[in-house]
């Protein structure tokens, strides 16, 4: 299979795999296995129709209209109606990489044969897919259950003709983008209508670019805390791995490792320390930010999981041909996941942005105040822990657990949601907040250097150094430099300097994560 195609099976698909299509371009295909098992569970829908069972939302209303019959000539037109009602909802369009990632993580769900749709739609979805269809989805009006049911009706609008969505960056009518792609609006089969629009998939899309993201700035963090230990002539024993070993986490001694790594040569630190202890945020780093990687690998899990299930409801056993009404749609595993990704990732922030704060206070680090030559006629980066600190701030609300909220809906039928999406949207802004705050730490750092007479610094950090310097030269007066930190957090968060580090290094992690 040509390696620019994702294969889709309903068991396989990674947090990379999807990051890959909604970032980097590649396809998806239905495998054939995908593609044998939802055509079985198609057949057994159409046969308990022929029979005239009842089966929910098929034969019958939804949530507290499960108890109402649909007669056999209006079964079509009630999954038309479910995705007409079902798209209500209000704020900013959710991002295209979050939407392009909810109508993969749909189809991936498809090809576990439990849902009963047809093949032919499932093939219009992968074509959506590969054309880069963005179906503009509001961003406020899913409660995680049953699952994101709003903004899954507004995606689900192109495939009646209804709607907007854009196609090469360009916003039209749903109805015109099927023109454009030969394809016409479908008449939706019995189960279809509600199988397109129940499920987790945003909510779980939000999320795999966050685990995604969360790891990236950690791996960020290493060059950060490297930097600042190298100006502020840090103590490296309290990262031996003799300290490790007494208190064996996981993640602890693979942060440790890393940055034992990557101060590989330094001669500054390697010499005597100047302090007996360093502050916590230096010291206390590998138990702080080794926590955080134990929770990054408790995340990732969890979305690995939900991007391969089926979510929707009812849902199908082809093995024993039986439907069954359940609530796999429930967003609980997504929504505790990402509040505690968010409670982690917040304290990343804070303990960077005390580094921050170190080096810059001259009482602390010894260095010239605010790093800055003639400190009273210049400011210097005074102001940069102010948008740190202000970022900081930003994040303590949005870690606020919304997995703890509840309002009951559908006349107390469905009497416990788990704003699920309200999580995952919080923790995918605080990793972007954290992002920039990581390139603040980078950016303090480097310019502390300029005031230590030997910059012998490891090999790997030296390429860090010599790269910012390239673009952003050390800041000898006041001047306006917020572009300068904007550039270097948009190559942390490309992740184009934890490259550079692993080019010298290997993997930061290793295979941990």
């Amino acid at each position: 299979m040509d390696q620019e195609v994702v294969v889709l099976d309903g068991n396989s698909l990674t947090i990379n795999d999807l990051i890959k299509i909604t970032r980097f371009g590649r396809s998806v295909k239905i495998g054939e296995e995908g593609a044998t098992r939802i055509k079985r569970a198609r057949r057994i829908i159409e046969e308990k129709l022929e029979k005239n069972e009842i089966i929910y939302g098929v034969s019958t209303g939804f949530g507290k209209l499960a108890n109402t019959i649909i007669s056999p000539s209006e079964r079509e037109k009630l999954q038309k109606n479910i995705i007409k009602s079902h798209s209500i909802g209000f704020g900013p369009y959710i991002p295209d990489e979050i939407v392009i990632g909810a109508m993969i993580i749909e189809l991936n769900s498809f090809c576990k044969g439990g849902s009963g749709i047809r093949l032919k739609t499932a093939k219009m979805l992968e074509k959506l897919i590969n054309n880069k269809v963005i179906p503009l989805v509001p961003s406020i009006g899913s409660l995680g259950a049953s699952g994101d049911l709003s903004p899954l009706a507004y995606i689900a609008r192109i495939f009646i003709g209804e709607g907007e969505a854009k196609l090469d960056n360009a916003k039209f009518k749903s109805s015109e983008v099927l023109s454009k792609l030969d394809l016409a609006p479908l008449e939706l089969g019995a189960k279809e209508g509600i199988s397109l629009i129940n499920g987790t998939h945003v909510l779980t899309s939000y999320a795999t670019h966050t685990v995604f993201d969360a790891l990236n700035v950690l791996k960020n963090s290493v060059i950060s805390i490297s930097l600042t230990l190298e100006a502020f002539e840090g103590n490296i024993n309290a990262f031996s791995s003799f300290i490790m070993n007494l208190r064996p986490h996981k993640g602890q001694m693979k942060f440790a490792k890393a940055i034992l790594d990557i101060i590989q040569g330094s001669e500054s630190l390697n010499k005597q320390p100047k302090r007996v202890q360093d502050p916590y945020s230096i010291r206390c780093s590998p138990q702080v930010h080794g926590a955080i990687l134990d929770t990054i690998e408790y995340c990732k899990n969890q979305v690995e999981i939900e991007i391969n299930s089926t979510t929707d409801n009812p849902l199908i056993d082809i093995e024993t041909s039986s439907v069954v009404s359940s609530g796999n749609f429930h967003g609980e595993p997504i929504g505790l996941a990402m509040d505690y990704l968010s409670i982690a990732m917040t304290e990343l922030g804070n303990i960077s942005e005390r580094r921050v704060n170190l080096l810059l206070d001259s009482s602390l680090s010894g260095l010239p105040s605010f790093l800055i030559k003639n400190p009273g006629l210049n400011s210097g980066l005074m102001l940069i822990q102010y948008a740190d600190a202000a970022l900081s701030s930003e994040n303590k609300i949005l870690a606020t657990p919304a997995s703890i909220d509840n309002i009951s809906v559908s006349a107390n039928q469905e009497d416990h949601v788990s704003m699920g999406l309200t999580a995952s949207k919080k923790a995918y802004q605080l990793v972007k907040n954290v992002t920039k705050m990581i390139g603040i730490e980078i950016y303090t750092a480097c310019q502390a250097l300029e005031f230590l007479d030997n910059k012998s610094m490891s090999e790997a950090l030296s390429e860090v150094y010599s790269y910012v310097r390239k673009e952003i030269p050390p800041l000898k007066e006041d001047k306006q430099f917020d572009k300068e930190v904007y550039w270097l957090s948009n190559k942390v968060e490309d992740g184009t300097l934890t490259k550079l580090v692993e080019q010298k290094i290997g993997q930061v992690f290793g295979d941990f994560v």
